[in-house]
């Protein structure tokens, strides 16, 4: 068996095994456990199951580019609960990854499932914060004013972040977001951006209160949502 495919096979064994963290020739990775559940069915888990599995494959490729570059592979993952309902379980999902020893990578997303069936539940249908186009969900021009307040808020000491000729209402509308909601009403909004954005993208949080103007409440009673 030659480097790479040792390293492939390693990282799948002993990521499979979830440990927390993990060491073997040429990489160094951790991907965290499907969060504990208060309620299952089989579509349900038959998602998460997929969800993680996509991610170790992103991991394995990564050792992969590493191990064929002759560089150490870092790779680590963590995957939260976020809020669990009668209805609706969400996530939320953090990377990072450096898969050719020069050039390190980041993402985040928010995800959420129904219970009952195990398909993705769009948060947007409760909490009316963005539209969709091609598939992705962007700020609308009500919900930039919020979300832009605490951008500025959270970035204070940054003044790169802060140079209203780039990072403006239009600029923030034109980046891709996905949704979390807390247990206490808040809502998360995490940003596609390029790493060498990220140091001013960290997750926007808006507080039940903001969120309200946005929420449909007879919808939020139906699922069991804040």
């Amino acid at each position: 068996m030659n480097c790479r495919n040792l390293i492939a096979t390693s990282l799948t064994v002993v990521l499979a095994s979830l440990a927390p963290v993990a060491h073997a020739d040429g990489m160094n990775a951790s991907v965290s456990a499907i969060p504990a559940l208060k309620q299952h069915t089989a579509p349900l888990d038959a998602s998460l199951r997929s969800l993680r599995a996509g991610i170790l494959k992103d991991a394995k490729e990564c050792a992969d580019n590493a191990s064929g570059m002759g560089a150490t592979a870092q790779y680590h993952a963590d995957i939260r609960k976020t809020v669990e309902t009668q209805s609706i379980v969400g996530f939320e999902v953090t990377g990072s990854s450096q898969c050719d020893g020069a050039h390190p990578n980041a993402y985040q997303y928010g995800i959420s499932y129904r219970i009952k069936d195990g398909k993705r539940f769009d948060l947007n249908e409760v909490y009316a914060v963005g539209h969709r186009d091609s598939g992705s969900l962007f700020l609308t021009k009500e919900s930039v004013v919020p979300v832009m307040a605490e951008f500025k808020r959270i970035n204070a000491g940054k003044p790169d972040c802060l140079d209203a000729s780039t990072f403006n209402d239009e600029y923030l509308m034109s980046k891709a977001f996905t949704l979390a909601v807390r247990t206490d009403g808040s809502l998360q909004f995490y940003f596609d951006t390029a790493y060498v954005e990220a140091a001013c993208f960290a997750p926007i949080r808006l507080s039940a209160q903001a969120v309200s103007a946005f929420k449909d409440g007879k919808q939020a009673a139906e699922y069991g949502l804040p």
